[in-house]
Parts: C-alpha cells; structure tokens; sequence
C-alpha cells in the first residue's frame, strides 16, 4: 500500500493558507495566555483576585488568559503579573530568540516568589 498519508494540519493549510497565518498568529497569544494562567494557579488566585489587584475586571483578566484572541498589550500583561506577585521581563535582541526560551527567562525571577516545587514552564 503505497498511500501517502499527510497531516490534518498540511490538509487544511492547502486549503485554507489563512489558516496557518492565523495559527502562527495565535502561537503567541496562547503563551502568553498558558503562562498568565499558570501563575495564577501557582498563586492560587482567581480570576477575580487579579482583576481586583490588578486594577481590571474579571472579563478582561479572563481576555488575557485566553488561548484566541488578539495578543494584549505589554501593559495589561504586566499589571497581571504583578498582581499575581510575579515579575514580567522582555527580551528584545538583534539574534533568533528561541520563543519558549524568551517566555521561560520572564518567568525566572516568579520562581523566587513560587514554590519550587511548581514549574512554570509548560513543556
């Protein structure tokens, strides 16, 4: 059986080429979103606890954490931050910056405030 078998993912990328823009697009915010959420959860506030910290609302808290969407602002995903405790870093470089690798260096200072036992990075 010489059948060549491709991914749902390369099907539906040669039909709708949109569709990967959109997804590479997305990437970004859903880990910024996977991070913000982790966090929180390592804090072990809600989404309402935030907000009331952060100086939003629920609804916007819930906006930052979700994995669709337009990405936040630096400032919005900063006030989150440090109403969960944490800190927010950024990285800017003339080099490739291996993304995941950016986003785990922002979260190494929360770590000091974190249990150790609990690993912010997703992998």
């Amino acid at each position: 059986m010489g059948k060549s078998y491709t991914s749902l993912r390369s099907t539906l990328h040669r039909a709708h080429p949109k569709l990967a823009e959109l997804q590479a697009k997305n990437a970004r915010k859903r880990e910024i979103a996977v991070k913000l959420r982790a966090l929180r959860d390592a804090r072990g506030l809600t989404q309402e606890e935030v907000a009331a910290a952060a100086g939003m609302t629920q609804s916007m808290v819930a906006r930052l954490e979700s994995l669709a969407g337009p990405v936040p602002s630096l400032a919005s995903i900063e006030r989150y931050v440090i109403a969960c405790g944490g800190n927010f870093a950024l990285r800017i470089s003339d080099r490739q910056i291996d993304s995941e690798d950016a986003f785990s260096d922002a979260f190494v200072k929360a770590r000091g405030r974190v249990s150790s036992d609990i690993d912010l990075d997703l992998d």
